[in-house]
């Protein structure tokens, strides 16, 4: 599915080394595999070995992962186009239905319905000062203000293209200034203007809407999320390179420095920062805590989770007081986590479920909080894209749908 999330899925499965099946007999499932073996409650890749086993019309062997799957906790609907030559097996059909059948999670209320498609939503921020829902837009290579009524209007002036695909965003409201990450890709208008691994972070003037500045990381990558620390330094995520970069704004001459070595995740996503300053990352294998000012050997720990419960495959990270909120798109039709991190520790505390099987989730990405809500793009998949073509959206549907989610 030509959407940011399905492309940079694809992105991680291959940077992970579990990319499409090949055509050389079962080394095309070795890695998913040796993978499994290790992490028996890893999501994605028995997800992910299912598809592949499906699309390479090994039903028997699709079975064999999507049982697998079931009993590692996964209670989300399949989508019937991803398995679609098991569509005359009884025992695909109880396995979906099966999870079809899983009950419905948490409760929200439409905060809006925009009034504009052809966006492809990614990042989501808040402008308090003007009382404004942000969110990216991947395909205009713009930001996009929504007001109450669902109305919306580009933050930066018409004619400009500095941006290339938005994606991940965050709102400095002290200095009313908007960080965007933004990367090369086919989705985008104008893509062959630039050029493949292109990828920036921007700074850009609420008020005006203007670029104030860009940085690009050394080699080509790709940007995509980011948080600012309480130092106002800012970090962000390269899914590509597979590390996280600090920037220093109030430094002579700002750059974006690594934190830690390249691959050192396999595909990285969400970021939030802690109060003390550390980091969580989220990747396609799990949550990981970054502290910046540690040694560099001892900057990266794995986060544990109750039970060993998969927690990779996370978009967007928001923090709320204490706690974190998350999405969780990687496989599913997205779901939403509320949990805490004892940084002492590196474990998961209070872990809920807030929301699951809402019949307006179509793969979302990232949500911010606002006051004692949490507001989420639930369809930005409601559209397809692919260079120049565009999907039209469902019948009767004009724009994308913004949840609000009550917080405890």
């Amino acid at each position: 599915m030509p959407s940011s999330t399905f492309v940079l899925a694809a992105l991680l499965l291959s940077v992970a080394g579990i990319g499409h099946a090949r055509s050389d007999g079962d080394d095309r499932y070795a890695a998913l595999d040796a993978l499994i073996a290790r992490e028996p409650a890893h999501i994605a890749a028995l997800h992910h070995a299912a598809r592949t086993a499906a699309n390479a019309g090994d039903g028997d062997r699709a079975i064999a992962y999507l049982r697998k799957l079931v009993d590692a906790g996964f209670d989300d609907a399949l989508e019937p186009a991803d398995f679609a030559s098991l569509a005359d097996r009884a025992d695909y059909h109880e396995i979906a239905r099966r999870l079809e059948a899983a009950s419905v999670i948490g409760t929200s209320v439409l905060h809006a319905e925009t009034q504009c498609l052809d966006v492809l939503p990614e990042g989501t921020a808040y402008d308090s000062a003007r009382d404004r829902f942000l969110m990216s837009s991947g395909r205009r290579r713009n930001v996009i203000a929504v007001d109450a009524d669902g109305r919306c209007s580009d933050v930066l002036p018409p004619g400009d293209d500095r941006l290339l695909a938005v994606l991940g965003m965050d709102v400095d409201a002290e200095r009313d200034v908007l960080w965007v990450a933004s990367a090369t890709a086919p989705f985008m208008r104008d893509a062959a203007s630039a050029k493949a691994g292109e990828t920036r972070l921007s700074r850009i003037d609420l008020a005006t809407g203007r670029v104030l500045a860009s940085y690009a990381p050394a080699n080509a990558g790709l940007l995509n999320d980011l948080d600012l620390l309480p130092d106002g330094r800012i970090a962000v995520t390269d899914s590509i390179s597979g590390t996280v970069y600090l920037l220093d704004p109030s430094s002579d001459s700002p750059t974006l420095q690594p934190v830690l070595p390249a691959a050192s995740f396999e595909g990285p996503n969400g970021i939030v920062a802690l109060p003390d300053g550390q980091l969580v990352v989220t990747d396609f294998h799990a949550l990981w805590l970054i502290d910046p000012s540690a040694p560099a050997p001892m900057r990266k720990r794995r986060i544990t989770t109750p039970g060993g419960r998969y927690l990779g495959g996370m978009d967007g990270l928001a923090r709320d007081g204490e706690h974190i909120v998350a999405i969780q798109n990687l496989v599913g039709r997205g779901r939403v986590w509320r949990f805490r991190i004892d940084p002492a520790f590196a474990d998961v505390e209070d872990l809920h479920l807030l929301l699951r099987q809402h019949p307006d989730l179509r793969n979302p990405t990232t949500g911010v909080v606002v006051g004692r809500r949490f507001l989420l793009v639930a369809d930005p998949n409601l559209q397809m894209f692919a260079n120049d073509a565009v999907t039209p959206a469902p019948p009767g549907r004009h724009g994308h749908r913004i949840l609000a989610l009550p917080l405890p």
